[in-house]
């Protein structure tokens, strides 16, 4: 019953929040984080010739907008070389919080938190004589999103080229019948580097990203949602 209240009290505030200003543009746009200081600018632009006239300059203030925003997102990560021999595809989640304001425009700067699963390959496993074989990452780490609406025009969505630095503990899980055979790759601390692009549509992100660590190198496919926090 707890459930079902909050799930609908969750829905409501989501479709709220889609039919307000967020689905006329994409809520990475410049102009959403602009239009409180693009209104001020259009109100006090009556009284600017006299303004000048008197003094010589203008009085017109600049306001600075922006917000925090919370951004969960799951998809699936794509091993590749070396690590796709070992494991098959596997699940990944994690949030963003994220700074967006007009003067840093269009950088977007980001706190990231991640987890990622991917199980053994069936063919290693076999080879190994293992009943089990799962690679674990949880990452911590920071990121920067660059909105190319500068450069790609739309009226409903923006380019985005994402990079990222994260520190991630690798931790394998190996299960056997047998004694477990010596060489197999053993739990480890890395530093991780992706970049990756994507679109921005509304509250929604759908982007592919490569991960470049070590032996541990993947494509990913993300689904992130935008929901915001603090406006300032």
């Amino acid at each position: 019953m707890k459930f079902s209240i909050f799930f609908s009290f969750l829905l409501i505030s989501i479709l709220s929040f889609l039919t307000g200003s967020v689905l006329s543009q994409s809520i990475y746009s410049k102009d959403y984080f602009k239009k409180d200081y693009l209104f001020m600018k259009s109100v006090n632009t009556e009284g600017k010739d006299t303004i000048k006239n008197l003094t010589g300059r203008s009085k017109v203030k600049k306001i600075n907008i922006g917000g925090i925003f919370l951004a969960p997102y799951m998809g699936f990560s794509i091993p590749m070389g070396v690590f796709g021999d070992q494991s098959n595809a596997g699940f990944v989640y994690g949030f963003k919080a994220e700074l967006a304001y007009n003067k840093l425009y269009p950088f977007v700067f980001g706190f990231i938190y991640e987890n990622q699963k991917n199980p053994g390959n069936p063919q290693f496993t076999t080879s190994n004589s293992l009943t089990g074989f799962e690679t674990k990452f949880t990452s911590l780490g920071g990121g920067v999103d660059i909105l190319l609406n500068k450069f790609i025009r739309s009226n409903f969505t923006s380019a985005i080229f994402s990079a990222e630095v994260k520190y991630s503990k690798i931790t394998r899980v190996i299960s056997s019948n047998f004694e477990i055979p010596e060489g197999l790759p053993g739990d480890e601390s890395i530093l991780n580097y992706s970049a990756g692009l994507g679109v921005t549509i509304y509250i929604f992100d759908i982007t592919a990203k490569y991960t470049f660590a070590k032996n541990l190198q993947n494509l990913s496919f993300n689904l992130k949602f935008h929901f915001p926090v603090v406006k300032f």
